[in-house]
């Protein structure tokens, strides 16, 4: 029933949409670099003291790609999605505690860490072919990379990589001053899901990243 139902409302839009010289076009691919949100929450980075510098912000880039299919009165819907990926170092710091010759030196590690998201969307589009805005939310997937370099008499710290469920919202405009080349931008949240300890994998807070990406898009 579900399917018969979206297969009717295909049916009855695309007249229409064929008809709007305005319309929105077809599809639309992006590529934008972007400023990406790393995380630093318990579990997702290595257990490092409280005051090693941990990143948390880096430039990155995003490739996606939207289908426009379906209109309803003023909405189009699109359906599509993008890979999000960033990653940064931290800064490794000489803590001096203690004067004298009771003075102690500690040098705090140095953290690499990155995140690649694949980020699946639905969209409300509002506009015309020439420029629209819109916005979007699916569900995906996010991987993790975060290690501590050695230091000293202390080894290397490695969190073991995995894809944990993401959801991902936000919006975004394009603007074409060519017939096929224009500008876009896009601001979107990522929330990583909690995740329970396992054999190889160490517990993880659930916690919230946000990204700002401009490029270039082609329809």
């Amino acid at each position: 029933m579900r399917f018969a139902l979206i297969a009717v409302l295909l049916a009855a839009s695309v007249p229409a949409f064929a008809q709007d010289p305005d319309r929105l076009p077809w599809f639309a691919i992006d590529a934008h670099a972007a400023t990406v949100g790393l995380p630093q929450a318990e579990g997702w980075v290595p257990a490092v003291s409280s005051d090693t510098k941990l990143p948390g912000r880096n430039w990155g880039f995003v490739g996606g790609g939207t289908v426009y299919p379906l209109r309803l009165w003023l909405i189009t819907f699109g359906f599509g999605g993008s890979i999000i990926h960033g990653s940064g170092s931290g800064e490794s710091f000489t803590i001096v505690t203690g004067s004298g010759t009771t003075a102690t030196t500690r040098v705090t590690p140095v953290v690499h860490t990155g995140i690649t998201s694949v980020a699946p969307q639905i969209s409300m589009n509002f506009g015309h072919k020439l420029g629209w805005s819109y916005i979007s939310s699916g569900v995906g997937k996010s991987k993790v990379t975060s290690s501590a370099d050695a230091v000293g008499t202390t080894p290397e710290m490695v969190v073991p990589e995995a894809w944990n469920s993401a959801l991902n919202f936000g919006g975004g405009a394009k603007w074409f001053m060519k017939p096929h080349l224009g500008a876009s931008f896009d601001a979107r949240f990522v929330k990583l899901s909690s995740r329970a300890a396992t054999d190889t994998l160490p517990s993880a807070k659930r916690t919230q990243l946000w990204n700002i990406s401009a490029g270039i898009s082609i329809q």
